[in-house]
């Protein structure tokens, strides 16, 4: 602003030769989460119905939100005092391109193991805790 003020522009004024540019400025977007950019219906698309928060996506903090299900798996491993899930990838299939992943978690020797694949791996790993919280009755089994 200062740069622009020793060059002879006042607020109110547009910006550019003839003073025909923006007036006002430009309004910012704060990205405020740490999930990158991530489409909604991806995200969505992928996680049982239980997971998603009114927003579209999963939520880890305050604001009406639900944790992710690895969180919540790991959250309830140290409440009990049990031995962390370990999560292992059983499949990867199709092209370089559009690959489909498949985890499975094995917690307290029980191996969990979703019947759908996922478009990421983060889903994957999502989708195998969210098997596990289910059979352990902490999650909703899905209707669909």
């Amino acid at each position: 602003m200062h740069l622009l003020m020793r060059m002879g522009w006042c607020p109110g004024q547009g910006l550019g030769k003839n003073n025909e540019g923006p007036v006002d400025p430009i309004a910012l977007d704060i990205k405020m989460d740490k999930k990158g950019l991530v489409a909604e219906e991806e995200l969505v698309r992928n996680l049982p119905a239980q997971l998603v928060s009114k927003r579209g996506a999963t939520d880890g903090g305050a604001g009406g939100g639900v944790k992710n299900p690895v969180s919540m798996l790991y959250e309830m491993c140290a409440k009990r005092k049990v031995s962390v899930p370990v999560y292992e990838q059983v499949s990867e299939e199709g092209p370089a391109h559009r690959k489909n992943f498949t985890f499975k978690v094995i917690m307290g020797g029980v191996e969990y193991q979703p019947s759908v694949s996922s478009a990421n791996k983060k889903l994957a790993k999502a989708l195998a805790a969210s098997v596990c919280l289910q059979s352990l009755g902490l999650l909703p089994k899905n209707k669909r």
